[in-house]
């Protein structure tokens, strides 16, 4: 399943977790187990935000130091960090 991820993935760049489990025909939160194996193994990055897409739930926009930590839902931007192979 990994590798599938990866097939999607890979050759768009970026995707939203809801779009990438869209197109595997899954639902994200059965995806996110898989998404964060990929993760841990350095093959893919998520987009970093602080913003839950709502400035009721803000935590204040670039007024901290802290290192923004990602948001991760359906809104979610996961990044492949694999190169696309070349067709021959």
């Amino acid at each position: 399943m990994l590798d599938q991820i990866m097939d999607v993935l890979t050759p768009r760049r970026m995707m939203s977790v809801g779009n990438l489990a869209s197109s595997l025909e899954m639902e994200a939160a059965a995806l996110q187990p898989r998404l964060d194996q990929l993760e841990a193994g350095g093959r893919i990055r998520y987009a970093l935000s602080k913003c839950a897409g709502s400035c009721s739930t803000c935590s204040g926009c670039g007024d901290s130091d802290e290192p923004a930590e990602p948001v991760v839902d359906e809104t979610a931007i996961v990044i492949s960090l694999e190169l696309r192979q070349e067709e021959d």
